[in-house]
């Protein structure tokens, strides 16, 4: 009965170890010896104790408790107790995974520090771990203790200093800042200036040169502690640029760490990196030239190993994917192109860094990663200390990693993609050697941890930098004079496809594959296809084809992932359309013609061949008889076979995390019964009980909906909004933010439909839909975002037949107040955006109510705030096209109502360059554009008693400044509007056309004004004289800078050299 014997033993420990806490806490203090051998015993007895076993039952107040009493019965003066109690204080806190409370907290720290302060330098190190346990998550509650621990002359900073000459010391002050470091959710970060402190001790350890009297191993782990501190530290929040905080001098650092240890790599990195569209001088020490002889014989070796290699790959098939070292080897050699040449531009024997040779001849890039066992196992013990210090490297190079992953993540994209060139390389380096990027790493590192880090780090730089590599472009003649940004980015993008697809072929860890496979769908799904020379995704499509039988299920689902992506690309692309319409050679699940470079005898579900059956290298024959696409029938089996093998369900339908677009092959191209199967599955789907198949289902549904087929069948829009609207009362929030984004795209395909459709549509689905919208818009941000954007569709499509309805009253009312309560909270500034959009949209509707509505004045009042006081100009600009939606004067609420719509809006273009954030600025120009055209449209709407709050606003001081905005705008120097707010053409536009001749919408405002002025009583006359004075102004002052600028332009060309 073992489990019955572990049991009981751990009973026996807990009995022990209680009994031990209680003898401690009946010891009183005293000088006497005898309580010295008692606390020595108690102390040695809790200390072999292990307590990652045996702690059920232990309670953290406890644990709390008895150090507090512990640290009172022994004096500073007992330095051995002391170390005793530190090693315990360590043991418990790790062991049990207790945070103490803010009590413990302060008596034990104090203890720490007045240790640090008395006790004998011996003593230093167990007494900073212990601290370092006890400041773990609490840097926030230690505040009375940081001018001691971080100010001038402090513990932490004097032990912690490069200068420090104790090694040891200096790692265990670099833990105890690395805790303090860390961020715990809920609670405030590190204050200033103490924040800055620990920043530039962890900064000045990593800069430091390795001392000579200490061992490599252990400056690798001082290495680490520093690491693992700058990565709590930037995990704490968004990077801000300081002074003392340089982001060029941290990337510097860690690209120097990236390859620190790996074997041949000796490059003398800058000390900054700086912002630049080129790749930065990088040096190498040339190796020194040896004859032609020895150099060709050396090719003869090379040669030789890789034949060696190839007969060895069954054997590396089978070993562990968490290995590290050079033992870790790939399952075959390198793939190469058509006819056996290496597209990559390197040669067989530059996969790696260089490795010297037995024979002292000239060093040859060779992968190390793939050498066989007889090349990288060692017997002699200064072996076995060498492969230890290369495991202790790969742990630095990991961890220099994992750090700037850190930082991709608390650095806008906008500033880090100025340093892409010194991370991605744009050319394969032929003739020299290869660009020192993540790329390097990931084809050449020996530890496939590390490789897996470098291909995280690219796959977060490469998400969501659309907006970045749209310029990238090379389908025009390319220019000899110099090299545009474009030309170099295109490069960039080409060279990332090649040396991913490298990795996918040369690649053997299953966990390092996945992230391959990952990285390339965040490429494919941000690349502007479009913009370069067709070629690039046809390799690629079959290269991956063969993985989505992989033997590893996450493996399968990376792939599948990829396929979607592929899919999904922005344009029309002939490329992908043409490799789905190949059919394979068997069926979609057994295709034995294709088999991945690591497992060709590793095939997941497939039959055994039939005699006399082709096996095709491509898995098709092109030109074929044409059947069902095979992607399509791969996906339909997965979700309707049932599984042949036990996985994890949090392996499957992780699929479902990408973010990818409607695919533009067009759902019409199927067979009736093919949608319709298509169709039944993924509603069928939604109501699955697995956590990522159900989101992934009702996200496809939110896909499927943007189809024109599809979006006008009344039955196919009911059974899907039902579907929808049940996930959105799921318990999973994940669930919920995948169906309110598809409630979205459904209510966005409502606006566009006839007529015949509108009547068709059940108002019962149309009241629930509102309704749960309504409730989804107090949910979580994520959640929130895309219930309120449904809400502003909903609220557009609503027909007079429901407005009468009385059942319709109170959740009409209940929309409103939820939009407007969104657009003035504090959600996120997405969010807010979508909620002005939202209520914009809800204007469009010329049945609703508004102007005479109780909801409309709140509404009006909520825009008006925003477009004055939110420090987002994304936001403002949205809310200004929101208030100048109605068309008619009506619309616009009484004489108040208008006056404070007009007034918020000059207010806000009297202040639109005033922002503490420098980065809206780039926004002010679409801002001072929305803003002139809705004043420009208050102007053409208003009424004459309207104009007393017109006139006060354009009597004083702000008249001069509204008028240049005015002018500039009419001018169409201002008119950026179309650029949209992103620049990227027409997120803006697609709300508000600015008019081709402002000027002739103005001058007609200006018209009926005068007539106006002409029928006006003496009263009155006043106050529209003040506006079409000043109307007038604008237009004079418009024509003219017109003119100057034609005459100015004329005067350029005659000025201009003619050509001979």
């Amino acid at each position: 009965f073992p489990a019955q014997h572990e049991l009981d033993g751990s009973a026996q420990a807990q009995d022990q170890i209680s009994r031990c806490f209680n003898k401690l806490r009946a010891l009183r203090a005293s000088d006497s010896a005898t309580l010295k051998t008692e606390l020595n015993l108690l102390f040695d007895q809790l200390i072999s104790e292990n307590y990652s076993l045996n702690h059920e039952g232990i309670r953290a107040e406890v644990v709390c408790e008895m150090l507090i009493h512990a640290s009172r019965l022994v004096p500073l003066s007992q330095e051995h107790l002391i170390i005793k109690l530190c090693q315990l204080i360590h043991q418990l806190l790790n062991q049990l995974q207790v945070i103490v409370d803010e009590h413990t907290l302060d008596v034990l720290v104090s203890y720490c520090s007045r240790a640090l302060r008395t006790c004998s330098s011996w003593t230093h190190t167990e007494v900073l771990l212990a601290l370092s346990s006890l400041l773990y998550g609490n840097g926030s509650r230690c505040h009375r203790h940081l001018p001691e621990l971080l100010g001038p002359g402090g513990i932490l900073v004097s032990h912690g200093d490069p200068s420090q000459p104790e090694i040891e010391l200096r790692r265990s002050a670099l833990h105890c800042i690395a805790n303090l470091c860390l961020s715990v959710p809920g609670q405030p970060y590190l204050e200033e200036p103490y924040k800055g402190v620990c920043y530039g001790i962890l900064l000045r350890t990593l800069q430091s040169p390795k001392p000579p009297d200490v061992e490599d191993i252990v400056f690798c782990t001082l290495l680490q502690s520093a690491l693992k501190g700058m990565q709590y530290f930037l995990n704490g929040g968004k990077w801000k640029a300081v002074p003392n905080q340089d982001l060029g001098t941290l990337l510097a650092i860690l690209k120097r760490l990236m390859f620190y240890g790996l074997p041949g790599i000796s490059v003398e990195m800058p000390q900054v990196l700086y912002p630049a569209p080129l790749p930065q001088y990088e040096t190498v020490p040339a190796a020194k030239p040896e004859p032609s002889q020895d150099s060709t014989a050396q090719k003869k070796t090379n040669k030789k190993r890789r034949s060696r290699g190839k007969g060895k790959k069954a054997g590396a098939e089978g070993k562990k994917d968490g290995e590290e070292g050079e033992g870790d080897h790939i399952s075959g050699p390198l793939k190469t192109g058509a006819g056996g040449v290496d597209q990559s531009g390197w040669s067989h024997g530059s996969q790696s860094t260089s490795v010297t040779s037995p024979s002292g001849a000239t060093p040859q890039l060779y992968p190390s990663w793939k050498k066989g066992s007889s090349d990288s196992e060692f017997s002699d013990p200064e072996g076995g200390m060498q492969s230890k210090l290369r495991l202790y490297q790969a742990r630095v190079r990991q961890s220099a990693l994992q750090c700037f992953l850190a930082v991709v993540k608390c650095v806008e994209k906008r500033i880090l993609y100025g340093y892409w060139s010194s991370f991605v390389p744009d050319a394969p380096g032929i003739g020299g050697p290869p660009p020192l990027t993540l790329l390097t790493i990931a084809l050449k590192d020996p530890s496939p941890k590390v490789r897996a880090g470098s291909l995280q780090v690219l796959s977060a730089l490469l998400e969501g930098s659309r907006q970045f590599l749209s310029n990238a472009e090379d389908t025009s003649a390319p220019r000899q004079a110099f090299t545009p940004f474009s030309a170099t980015l295109a490069a960039s993008v080409r060279e990332l496809h090649r040396c991913l697809l490298l990795a996918l072929v040369a690649e053997s860890s299953c966990q390092t594959l996945t992230q391959v496979l990952k990285c390339l769908a965040h490429l494919v799904s941000n690349v502007p296809y479009n913009r370069l020379r067709p070629g690039l995704l046809s390799p690629l499509w079959k290269q991956i084809r063969p993985y989505v039988r992989h033997r590893d299920v996450n493996v399968r689902v990376s792939s599948l992932t990829l396929f979607g992506a592929l899919v999904s690309t922005q344009a029309p692309l002939p490329e992908i359309q043409l490799l789905l319409q190949q059919p394979g050679s068997t069926s979609a699940l057994s295709t034995p013609g294709i088999s991945t470079p690591q497992e060709l005898s590793h095939n997941w579900r497939l039959p055994a061949r039939r005699d006399g059956e082709a096996s095709s290298p491509g898995g098709g024959v092109e030109g074929g008889p044409e059947g069902p696409c095979w992607l399509l029938q791969l996906c339909v089996s997965l979700v309707t076979q049932p599984r042949e093998e036990p996985y994890s369900d949090s392996d499957a339908g992780g699929s479902s995390g990408a973010s990818l677009e409607p695919s533009p092959v067009r759902l019409e191209a199927l067979q009736d019964k093919t949608q319709v199967l298509c169709i039944t599955i993924l509603l069928g789907l939604t109501y699955s009980e697995n956590s990522l198949v159900k989101p992934a289902a009702v996200r496809a549904l939110g896909v499927y909906i943007l189809f024109p087929c599809l979006r006008e069948d009344v039955m196919f829009v009911a059974d899907t909004a039902n579907a929808i609207l049940t996930a959105l009362d799921d318990r999973s929030p994940n669930v919920r933010a995948k169906a309110a984004w598809s409630l979205g795209n459904l209510t966005d395909t409502l606006i566009a439909v006839g007529l015949e459709f509108q009547e068709e549509f059940s108002d019962m689905l149309l009241l629930n839909m509102l309704r749960s919208a309504t409730k989804a818009s107090g949910d979580k941000d994520r959640v929130k975002s895309n219930a309120v954007r449904a809400l502003g569709n909903l609220l557009h499509f609503l027909q007079p037949v429901h407005l009468g309805k009385p059942v319709f009253e109170q959740p009409l009312q209940e929309a409103m107040r939820a939009l407007i309560d969104t657009v003035r909270g504090d959600a996120t500034m997405k969010v807010r955006w979508n909620a002005c959009y939202a209520l914009g949209n809800a204007f469009r509707n010329h049945n609703l109510p508004l102007g005479s509505a109780v909801w409309s004045k709140e509404a009006y009042s909520a825009l008006s705030y925003v477009v004055t006081s939110c420090k987002n100009f994304k936001v403002r600009i949205k809310s200004a096209a929101a208030l100048s939606v109605p068309l008619t004067r009506d619309r616009y609420g009484d004489v108040h109502q208008f006056a404070e719509v007009w007034r918020a809006l000059a207010q806000a273009l009297e202040h639109s360059e005033e922002t503490e954030d420098f980065l809206e600025y780039r926004y002010c120009a679409s801002l001072r554009s929305q803003l002139c055209r809705a004043l420009l449209h208050l102007l053409s709407v208003c009424q004459p008693d309207d104009l007393p709050a017109l006139r006060s606003s354009l009597s004083d001081q702000s008249r001069p400044v509204l008028q240049g905005f005015l002018v500039h705008y009419l001018s169409d120097k201002g008119v950026t509007l179309a650029a949209g707010v992103d620049g990227a053409a027409g997120e803006e536009a697609g709300d508000h056309v600015v008019p081709e001749d402002g000027l002739m919408v103005l001058n007609e405002t200006l018209t009926r004004l005068k007539g106006q002025l002409e029928e006006a009583v003496l009263n009155s006359s006043e106050d529209l004289k003040t506006v079409v004075n000043f109307l007038e102004d604008v237009v004079r002052n418009s024509e003219e800078m017109k003119e100057s600028d034609s005459k100015g332009s004329s005067l350029t060309l005659s000025k201009s050299p003619q050509r001979k």
